[in-house]
């Protein structure tokens, strides 16, 4: 753990533990100011009603009226205020946590969890401690969704560069980075909230016939307030204002299959839209440096449109819409037809704006993505940009580590190997280090090809797609064994290098291994005759020592190893990969260990 960045963290934590406790007293203070005016203004209407003492009745409601809404507007500013700094709070306590690797309860991502991907089951990208906690500072679903695809699928080279570019100017900017987050954490939506809204914008407007209901929205309310007012005030006569509540109810009645479905389809999605409307400020305040980061916020003010503006208006009308679950908006609707002003606000927002909010939805999903990286690489600075190769078929990497094996824990190795058709055979007793350090490569190039750092010292790789075989179980419900299970996943690979978009790294684990050890060591030579011939390069673990002789006959085959050590009785593992075929073994020391009686 980086003790600087630490620090750093922990003087945030106590400078924003002591904002929270100033805001928690003020929101305390003015919510009982706010009761003892409501209830002094109850008791003077009472007395001055008593008194019959109307200038002192009229002065009481006017000051109320004007003094009552500034109150409720500041202490709402309050809550805002309040609310981000708990989301600061949050967020630099989960940055420390990050850093000790206590990463239960975070937001795992296992909703894009597929078993068919070339590597997910085995990367730990998603799921309880993975990538994707360690990674994911995103709070909107779309920017959630875009961190989970940069981190399924390879980047190209060039897009890569921008990317590292990018996160590189957003790194050093820690109090950007955690506002921009905080602003997000306003959003409670998930994929359906969003979307739904998405897809209401693109649809065709509510009300087809608009200057008729324009026209009617102008002239009934007007009839409406006039003839209610001439009724109640000048001995008018009650048809007037019954007939055009009466008119106003035909006008509701053709419009409410419509106003319900709006209602509906975009409620929910109001908190996002002011997560939106909170970020999409912060950004547009913001003079970048990278043109990278200068496109994003282009995006969001075009045209002379400013994208923060139009969301607020459109979180107002969507706000206002959903007063209809409140009865007293329906008393007013029926004189002043609010369904038909607040539909035809919603259908003008979709007219002028449809062609643009999810762009501006993207704009910053991808900005938290960045930010996401950003923040990685903040609490990281050990990390580094690796280089990404123009050619293909090269992977070198010095002191490469796994970011999810705290610094104390792991060990790092040095590696290279390049060239088509290249098969690298590792072979080791139990528990050396085999998959751990397949995982670690694997690990390392997902990050590198979503444009993030690397745990290492220093990193080269061309781009390529990473395939794995490595966790292959059994299936009661589709009747699969593990053998069969595994077969299926080479299958896979073989399919995929028919028609590869991209050179392909594999990582076979314990290759075959449900089978008897001369299948497994016949069928095990002849794949890697046949990978080293197609469009690939990659590793294959096993404990079958004979499948290092394939070194000797095959000029693509390279041989290492991870060893241990028995020493007074107890096994010792270096987890450092060593050139050759493994010579020490554990299995029989084990077993004893375990309390099974081996024979001399």
């Amino acid at each position: 753990m980086n003790q600087i960045i630490y620090s750093t963290y922990e003087e945030r934590i106590q400078k924003f533990k002591k904002k929270a406790t100033e805001y928690a007293v003020q929101h305390s203070r003015l919510s009982w100011i706010r009761t003892l005016i409501f209830l002094f203004f109850l008791i003077g209407i009472v007395y001055f009603a008593n008194q019959q003492n109307g200038d002192a009745l009229f002065t009481t409601i006017l000051i109320f009226v004007i003094a009552f809404p500034f109150l409720v507007k500041y202490h709402n500013q309050l809550k805002k205020k309040r609310f981000h700094v708990d989301s600061l709070l949050n967020i630099n306590e989960e940055e420390i946590a990050r850093l000790a690797g206590k990463l239960k309860g975070m937001e795992g991502g296992e909703n894009f969890i597929d078993l068919q991907h070339p590597y997910l089951g085995d990367l730990d990208v998603f799921g309880e401690h993975s990538l994707y906690q360690l990674i994911n500072r995103t709070s909107t679903y779309k920017g959630k969704t875009m961190l989970a695809q940069w981190l399924k699928y390879p980047a190209r080279r060039e897009e890569i560069l921008s990317r590292q570019e990018a996160v590189q100017e957003l790194k050093q900017e820690l109090e950007w980075r955690q506002d921009f987050k905080a602003y997000g954490s306003v959003a409670k939506e998930n994929e359906e909230d969003t979307d739904t809204l998405l897809h209401w914008v693109e649809e065709p407007v509510a009300l087809e016939k608009r200057k008729l209901y324009r026209l009617a929205m102008f002239i009934m309310p007007l009839i409406a307030l006039s003839g209610i007012i001439m009724y109640f005030f000048a001995d008018g006569n009650a048809y007037w204002p019954i007939s055009a509540i009466f008119i106003n109810g035909i006008i509701l009645w053709s419009t409410a299959e419509k106003s319900s479905l709006t209602h509906r389809k975009t409620f929910r999605s109001i908190g996002a839209l002011q997560a939106y409307r909170a970020m999409i400020r912060k950004v547009e305040s913001t003079d970048f440096k990278h043109i990278r980061l200068q496109k994003l916020k282009a995006h969001l003010e075009h045209e002379g449109i400013q994208a923060s503006k139009e969301i607020s208006k459109l979180e107002y009308i969507l706000d206002n819409f959903n007063a209809r679950a409140n009865i007293f908006y329906h008393i007013f609707n029926i004189v002043l037809l609010l369904d038909v002003y607040w539909l035809l606000r919603a259908d003008q927002w979709k007219t002028n704006l449809k062609g643009d909010i999810g762009r501006w939805f993207d704009s910053i999903s991808e900005l938290e993505v960045l930010n996401s990286i950003a923040g990685f690489a903040f609490s990281h600075p050990e990390y580094i940009f690796p280089q990404i190769e123009e050619g293909q078929y090269v992977f070198e990497a010095e002191a490469l580590g796994h970011c999810l094996i705290s610094a104390k824990n792991r060990v790092d190795n040095d590696f290279s190997m390049q060239g088509k058709g290249t098969v690298c055979i590792i072979t080791g007793s139990n528990m050396s280090g085999k998959s751990t350090f397949l995982r670690t490569v694997g690990v390392n190039i997902v990050l590198a090809l979503m444009g993030a750092p690397v745990c290492a010292k220093k990193m080269n790789t061309s781009v390529m797609q990473v395939f794995t075989s490595m966790r292959t179980q059994d299936s009661l419900e589709e009747s699969v064994s593990s053998f069969y299970a595994e077969l299926k996943r080479l299958k896979q690979l073989l399919q995929m290098l028919e028609t590869p978009q991209l050179p392909v790294m594999f990582m076979l684990d314990e290759i075959l291994k449900g089978t008897n050890s001369q299948d497994r060591h016949n069928g095990a030579a002849s794949l890697i005759k046949q990978l080293s011939k197609l469009p690939a390069f990659g590793f294959v673990s096993t404990h079958d020592l004979e499948l290092g002789r394939m070194e000797e006959v095959l000029s693509s085959v390279i041989n290492y190893s991870f060893t241990s050590s028995i020493e007074q009785d107890e096994i010792y593992f270096d987890y450092t990969i060593h050139k050759g075929i493994c010579k020490s073994f554990n299995a029989s020391k084990l077993m004893a260990k375990m309390g099974i009686a081996m024979e001399e």
